[in-house]
């Protein structure tokens, strides 16, 4: 129903009316607050409620992405748009310094490393962006991102007796992190907030404690970047609520993970812990007067190497349930500013994972691995365009936290001081069962109204919060409360349009002040009832499957309902229209958010001029859309294209059908490809030319490891330059008739948790250590047979599986994790039983990843390749001539125990305009075998057969070329002798889903052999 032109007149007069005295009250609310800064810059600051970026009140709802993460700077933009379509209005990021500074003097800001596209991206779209640089940075990456070569700095402080200098004043690490820090950090000062860029918090370190040393290191790390020219806070991210640190820099938040990661591997995602109820008091009592802050907050899991569950079992966990039971909680205790780890968690592609984590990062994230959204991008979203459409809840008190009132239900009343508006949480007091239905009433809001008014119950299920809101303004339009959960309001049409859901078939009830006579008109699915009680009109509604309009009417006042089930409210999108100036796309400064889509897959952006409406998005079929919002439209396009469709169907509203073809996708057979071997394991022969390799003949160490036993030779890989990777060692000694034969060689091997090894003497193998510990000492049984007259040679493969975490755990007693940051990778003892100390080896090399710290492939970088022979020569690239190779696929595999390589080239022409997510997927059948994937010269994956879990290898366009030709090698490590020890059972390349859409313009750079080793003297 419009209303005639007095009235519509009245309406705008009365909005325009309310709109100043809301602006006033803002300005009010600014001036009366005691606003916080750091004395360098006003651009943003914070009072004891929340943070103000450019003048305006702000809740942070941000996302951690890890663009090192995604090897494809074209596809950045793909995640930042889906956190925009997510209502996040933040990306939290790391840097890694072990990709930056590879070795020491050299800064690497180039290609994966250069993140002024991501930059780019996220100000152009309209997010924020948290830095956090480290240099410590733990994330389940090798070392935790500190390079090899600073990880084997010398040192053996007293606070610090297991990690050197590490993470501390010592001149030593002093030293080390300035090349990495100056470049990092004159990258993010071009871009702060007060630059014109979308930085607005720099973090200094990550996870770390009070102590000798630490203290100062942190101040010397946050004066060293105000030098460069940060002046946006800083701010530190306790582990938990320890108090460290608390000073040291501007702000101060801390982690948390409620749920544990090992119940993901566990297979039993089933096991909830009691939610924790100190949070408020922690921050008020911590840091009063600052906004409570999560800089990491769980939005997944990681999983480790062995995982019965894999992160199916991840995103079960820490799913839909999880959100709403523990964001809600975080909101019950004031946070204003959170950061979930993770949004989209992606790959730890090549070496970079250290020793417990294999190569998907997927984390259970709202996105997952193949950058698909999930059903947490959903709740995700529910949540965070409730949180940027009513900014009353970015000031609260508490004003109760009731357990009694209502038997088994935790209630926390939290209301704004200016406004009077409240919002109530409810969540079961116990989250240990989920089938725990509880039905209640309760009284809300400044009437003290116990609700249901009209008959019935609230309804609360287990493992379950929902928020109703009392006395909330919003346009010109007071809600008295809702018992569905708000989602949004625009304006629709001069009307004040509400967007609310809730579950299907559940009860559910508003109330709106409007007086005089309302006439009601439901279009939808859901039952709507209406009553009017003293100057209140009340709906009630029992919600079906679908979206339902209700529009209410008086003689001088319009209110519209959209009613969605929570399944359709997932199908709802808000996006972004830009407005003017520097920031024209940031919600709360220019930009503006007038108009709901309905319907497809994902929205994600949105512009109107005038009467023409043009969206971009992403649709895997046919998809029939409503809109809300435009009052007036002559044209959609959608991805450019026009929708010929466009119907209005009432006032403000339209329905179009956005057409979907589905394209004809050639993928090529794997199994029935020809592929071409070459065995990589030349090292066994008598008379191997040392390719690649390095005389391993230091006598001292920096370690604090002494070795076990063995010398005079130190055989630590660091101390030779390599820091990831599969490590060949070859150690020779003299058998004649004047010697004694050894009974067995005895090798201490350390590669940490999940390596393995391998030994041979000549061409006899001997054996494998594979016990899924740090080290382990071996004696490989040996017979005057397997000798030779002269030099005989041993040789141990075994591969490096990075760097622990235990930096973050300096503070502890030495033990535990905190032994293996810098525990040698390499031999720690070695040893001819049965023969005197003079009658031992004679010599050894070892050769890892080619040209070790100046590693050539800087597209790549160091982290891709490790010491196999078939890596040194490059036979992994693409536009290696393997024509002269054996035709043999991985399929009929080597036969032994030994170490091959098979590629093969296949061309892609898949179609443009649709983003299709590939994945390599091995057999899971178990083998003893490791198996690494590299595709077009990118290691991609790592399979270990009789650990896993991990069989699926996502690999992303920009990796592949999906209109060209492409390489993909296998390395097959055979460390048993059955069949399923020496061959890859099957191997193939598959589709996970296609959508019309995408972002587009996804480029390829994939040097080749000739560029990387043609002018190297690399034998071929």
């Amino acid at each position: 129903m419009r209303p005639d032109a007095p009235t519509h007149a009245m309406h705008l007069l009365s909005f325009f009316l309310q709109l100043y005295i809301l602006l006033v009250a803002t300005q009010v609310a600014h001036s009366q607050s005691t606003l916080s800064s750091n004395g360098l810059t006003t651009a943003v600051e914070w009072d004891e409620y929340s943070f103000f970026i450019l003048g305006n009140r702000t809740f942070i709802q941000s996302g951690e992405f890890h663009m090192w993460r995604l090897p494809v700077p074209s596809l950045w933009r793909d995640i930042v748009q889906k956190a925009k379509a997510a209502g996040l209005n933040t990306l939290s990021v790391y840097f890694h310094w072990g990709l930056i500074n590879p070795r020491p003097g050299e800064v690497d800001l180039t290609g994966i490393n250069d993140y002024q596209p991501f930059f780019d991206a996220a100000k152009e779209e309209g997010l924020w962006v948290i830095a956090r640089p480290g240099p410590y940075i733990n994330s389940e990456t090798s070392t935790g991102g500190i390079p090899g070569h600073v990880a084997w700095i010398p040192g053996n402080p007293p606070w610090n007796p297991y990690n050197g200098e590490l993470r501390s004043n010592d001149t030593f690490y002093h030293s080390a992190w300035q090349d990495y820090w100056t470049g990092v950090i004159s990258l993010i000062s071009k871009n702060q907030v007060t630059n014109g860029g979308p930085v607005i918090l720099l973090q200094i370190e990550n996870e770390y404690y009070n102590g000798p040393g630490q203290n100062q290191y942190i101040d010397q790390l946050r004066q060293r970047a105000v030098q460069l020219g940060v002046v946006i806070p800083t701010f530190v991210n306790d582990a938990g609520e320890f108090n460290n640190l608390v000073n040291d820099t501007d702000l101060y938040g801390f982690d948390a993970y409620p749920l544990s990661a090992s119940n993901c591997g566990n297979a039993n995602p089933a096991v909830w812990p009691a939610i924790p109820t100190t949070w408020r008091s922690y921050f008020d009592a911590t840091v009063p007067g600052k906004p409570h802050f999560f800089p990491e907050f769980q939005g997944g899991s990681a999983d480790n190497w062995g995982s019965a569950g894999g992160y199916a079992n991840c995103r079960e966990l820490v799913g839909i349930n999880f959100q709403r039971v523990f964001y809600h909680q975080m909101w019950a205790d004031g946070v204003t500013a959170e950061n979930y780890y993770m949004f989209y968690g992606g790959t730890t592609w090549a070496q970079l994972p250290y020793s417990q984590g294999y190569t998907s990062y997927d984390y259970g994230a709202p996105v997952d691995e193949q950058r698909q959204i999930t059903a947490k991008h959903g709740e995700l979203k529910l949540q965070s365009l409730f949180l940027r459409s009513f900014p009353d809840f970015y000031m609260t008190d508490l004003i109760k936290t009731d357990t009694t009132t209502v038997p088994n239900v935790f209630i926390t009343q939290l209301k704004n001081p200016l406004s009077g508006s409240s919002f109530y949480i409810f969540r079961p007091n116990s989250v240990a069962t989920t089938n725990t239905t509880l039905n209640f009433q309760y009284n809300i809001g400044q009437a003290n109204t116990l609700v249901p008014q009209n008959g019935g119950n609230l309804t609360l299920l287990g493992r379950d919060s929902f928020v109703i809101v009392t006395d909330l303004l919003f346009g010109t339009t007071k809600l008295q409360y809702s018992t569905a959960s708000l989602l949004t309001w625009l304006d629709l049409g001069g009307s004040d349009l509400l967007v609310v859901y809730g579950y299907a078939e559940m009860p559910y009830e508003m109330a709106f002040e409007l007086s005089g006579t309302v006439t009601q008109t439901v279009t939808g699915p859901t039952q709507v009832s209406g009553k009017a009680m003293n100057g209140t009109y009340i709906l009630n509604f029992s919600l079906s499957s679908g979206v339902t309009l209700v529009h209410l009417a008086t003689s001088n006042e319009q209110i519209t309902v959209l009613i969605a089930d929570s399944n359709a409210a997932t199908q709802l999108w808000q996006p972004t229209v830009a407005g003017s100036g520097n920031f024209a796309n940031y919600v709360g400064k220019s930009a503006s958010t007038p108009l709901i889509v309905s319907g497809p897959y994902l929205v994600r952006n949105a512009s109107l001029e005038g009467q023409n409406l043009a969206l971009w998005g992403d649709v895997p079929e046919t998809t029939n859309v409503e809109i809300f919002g435009p009052k007036v439209l002559a044209s959609l396009t959608w991805n450019t294209i026009p929708v010929r469709t466009l119907t209005q169907t009432g006032s403000s509203t339209w329905q179009a059908v956005i057409p979907f073809s589905m394209p004809s996708i050639s993928l090529p057979d794997l199994e029935s490809a020809t592929w071409r071997f070459r065995d990589s394991l030349p090292e066994i022969q008598p008379h191997f030319n040392k390719f690649a390799s390095v005389p391993a003949n230091q006598t001292t160490t920096v370690s604090v490891f002494p070795p076990y036993y063995g010398e005079p030779w130190i055989l630590y890989a660091d101390q030779y330059g390599f820091h990831a990777g599969n490590l060949v060692w070859r150690g020779t000694f003299v058998h004649n008739s004047s010697t004694t034969t050894p009974t067995a060689i005895n090798i201490s091997s350390s590669g940490a948790v999940n390596f393995a090894a391998s030994v041979w003497l000549n061409t006899n193998y001997l054996g494998a250590s594979d016990t899924r510990s740090r080290t382990n000492n071996d004696s490989f049984v040996i017979s005057d047979d397997l000798l030779v007259t002269g030099e005989n040679t041993v040789v141990v493969l075994q591969d490096h599986m990075g760097g622990d975490l235990s930096g973050q755990d300096v503070c502890c007693t030495p033990g535990g994790r905190a032994r293996d940051l810098q525990q040698p990778r390499g031999l720690q003892g070695y040893y001819l039983v049965g023969r005197d100390a003079s009658s031992q080896f004679t010599g050894w090399t070892l050769a890892g990843n080619f040209m070790g710290e100046n590693n050539p492939d800087t597209v790549r970088k160091i982290y891709n390749e490790g010491g196999l022979y078939g890596e040194r020569a490059g036979w992994h690239l693409p536009g290696y001539n393997d024509s002269l190779w054996e035709e043999r696929t991985p399929f009929q595999g080597i036969g032994k125990p030994g170490v091959g390589f098979f590629r093969t080239t296949f061309n892609l022409d898949l179609p443009e305009g649709y983003d299709i997510p590939l994945s390599f997927v091995f057999d899971s059948a178990v083998g003893h075998y490791r198996s690494q994937l590299y595709v077009n010269g990118w290691q991609m994956g790592k399979r270990i057969a009789n650990i896993g879990p991990q069989t699926a290898f996502p690999v992303h366009e920009g990796i592949l070329n999906y209109h060209g030709t492409n390489t993909v090698v296998l390395s097959l490590w055979a460390l048993g002798n059955g069949t399923a020890d020496t061959a890859i059972p099957s191997f193939k390349l598959v589709a996970n889903g296609t959508v019309s859409g995408g972002v587009g313009g996804i480029t390829t750079n994939n040097p080749d052999w000739r560029e990387l080793r043609g002018n190297s003297g690399v034998p071929l």
